[in-house]
């Protein structure tokens, strides 16, 4: 049984999600040319930061678009770290719900990174790894996954030791 099926972005999404990165760059203060580690980091930081009640000003960052922003600049970096993928994925499992996730080239990982940090903003308890994930990532200490399994990754990124609040934003 197909548990979930792939399709390209739709034009409009992929120039959402490109005037979302340009947004997001501008508002974490950080340049879209920077290393993609120290993009994810503010990324990181400013979804921490939110869980603990330190929110930017709706006028600079809306609630309901900072998943969108958030994750499209997150999503990007993993594109431009790793040569993954944006395309659009179809859960059949879900009643053909679709979402726009990132994948591995060989398909064994996805994120689903505006789902994530919707999660993330929604639920202070929902632990935002996601600097942890994208260094588990560059490190290459991942657990091997069947290529085309599409197992999401943020499913398997836990903390052994609790974060520390380290944040400086």
């Amino acid at each position: 049984m197909i548990m979930h099926s792939e399709r390209p972005l739709r034009d409009d999404t992929t120039e959402a999600l490109r005037a979302e990165v340009e947004r997001g760059t501008k508002l974490l203060a950080v340049s879209p040319d920077d290393d993609p580690a120290v993009i994810v980091a503010a990324v990181d930081a400013c979804v921490y930061d939110w869980q603990c009640g330190q929110k930017p000003p709706e006028s600079v960052l809306d609630a309901e678009d900072a998943p969108f922003t958030l994750g499209a600049v997150w999503g990007q970096q993993l594109v431009r770290a790793f040569g993954w993928e944006w395309v659009t994925i179809t859960f059949h499992e879900h009643g053909d719900t679709t979402a726009p996730g990132v994948l591995a080239p060989d398909r064994a990982l996805a994120v689903y990174p505006i789902h994530f940090i919707m999660g993330c903003l929604q639920d202070s308890s929902v632990d935002a790894t996601i600097l942890l994930a994208f260094n588990m990532l560059k490190a290459g200490t991942l657990a091997p996954t069947t290529p085309g399994s599409y197992f999401n990754l943020m499913d398997g990124v836990h903390r052994i030791i609790p974060r520390i609040a380290t944040s400086k934003r």
